[in-house]
């Protein structure tokens, strides 16, 4: 009998012992399905919510102003998109912070019409857009400067609609050429189309693509915002270190079965996204400049104030990123 005693004692040492607090539920929005936004996809398949101890809730919602209203009105805790939604919003009264910021370069690829081989060619030339004001607008003319186009002057720009109808509208021969998310190679050669620039390689500061949530929710809710960078933390680490498992999640994501498509995005991708995704400031200030053109109020805003690093460094300095990356 005693040696039994001893033996279970021995199994119940081995056995795992896991947290059997509950689980602590988070609501995760995020505004496109593209490789960029893919982390929240890999942190989901791996079960990394649920090792840092939360439950996830993950919600598409199409477009930046539409996921902001649900942020304000507590339907999403923490939500994924690029800097000018959060900077509007904020210029309008709300209390908006980015705590982390996966791409601060502008990511668009100007595509053009088979014919228009160079830079040159452009001028006098139909672009299309989203909308005016919007990321594509933005990128559009920070681009077309970059290259000496005036984008006032040298080239007429139009309100055409999303990535598809302004794809649709440059093979039509409708408009002459357009910005569409970076990478766009491998769709472009389908299309028979020119990527005549792209704008990573410009190195354009911009804040493309990061987590944000309002001021408030983030200091009541500390220890579940760290666990779930903690999470995003080793997704990160995922994306960067396990292409095979990486390319599979990010397809499922984005329902692209096409592997080429997949392999192109993330081979772009890949080394932008920082280990620790600071948010970055001069991206943050390049989008407050850009709005600034049309809303006289974003001239007196301090874009710093709408970006916050100290829950990345809080895990930096209890030592989570060394043991994360065993360094």
């Amino acid at each position: 009998m005693k040696k039994a005693v001893l033996v279970l004692a021995a199994c119940l040492l081995l056995w795992p012992v896991r947290d059997s607090s509950p689980q602590e539920k988070i609501r995760v929005g995020h505004g496109s399905v593209s490789i960029q936004s893919g982390l929240v996809w890999i942190a989901k398949q791996k079960g990394l919510f649920a090792k840092y101890n939360l439950s996830q809730e993950i919600i598409y919602i199409p477009g930046g102003s539409t996921n902001i209203q649900a942020l304000i009105s507590g339907n999403l805790d923490i939500t994924q998109l690029s800097g000018a939604p959060g900077v509007a919003a904020n210029l309008e009264g709300a209390d908006i912070v980015y705590i982390a910021g996966f791409l601060d370069k502008l990511n668009y690829q100007l595509v053009t019409r088979p014919e228009i081989k160079s830079v040159e060619q452009l001028k006098g030339k139909k672009l299309g857009i989203s909308r005016f004001s919007s990321s594509a607008d933005f990128g559009l003319r920070a681009m077309l400067k970059r290259l000496g186009i005036d984008p006032a002057k040298d080239v007429t720009i139009l309100q055409v609609g999303d990535e598809p109808t302004r794809s649709a509208a440059v093979k039509a021969g409708n408009i002459d050429g357009t910005v569409m998310n970076a990478p766009f190679g491998t769709e472009a050669a389908k299309l028979n189309l020119n990527v005549l620039a792209d704008s990573l390689k410009m190195d354009i500061p911009f804040f493309n693509t990061g987590l944000l949530g309002s001021r408030r929710y983030l200091d009541q809710q500390e220890g579940k915002v760290l666990n779930f960078l903690r999470a995003y933390l080793e997704a990160i680490k995922i994306l960067k270190t396990d292409r095979e498992y990486s390319l599979k999640a990010l397809s499922q994501f984005t329902r692209v079965k096409d592997l080429k498509l997949v392999e192109e995005g993330y081979d772009y991708f890949k080394d932008q996204i920082q280990a620790v995704p600071y948010p970055s400031l001069e991206a943050m200030q390049a989008v407050v400049a850009q709005i600034a053109e049309s809303n006289p109020k974003a001239r007196r805003a301090d874009a710093q104030t709408y970006i916050s690093d100290r829950y990345l460094k809080q895990l930096e300095n209890e030592g989570f990123v060394k043991k994360l990356w065993g360094k």
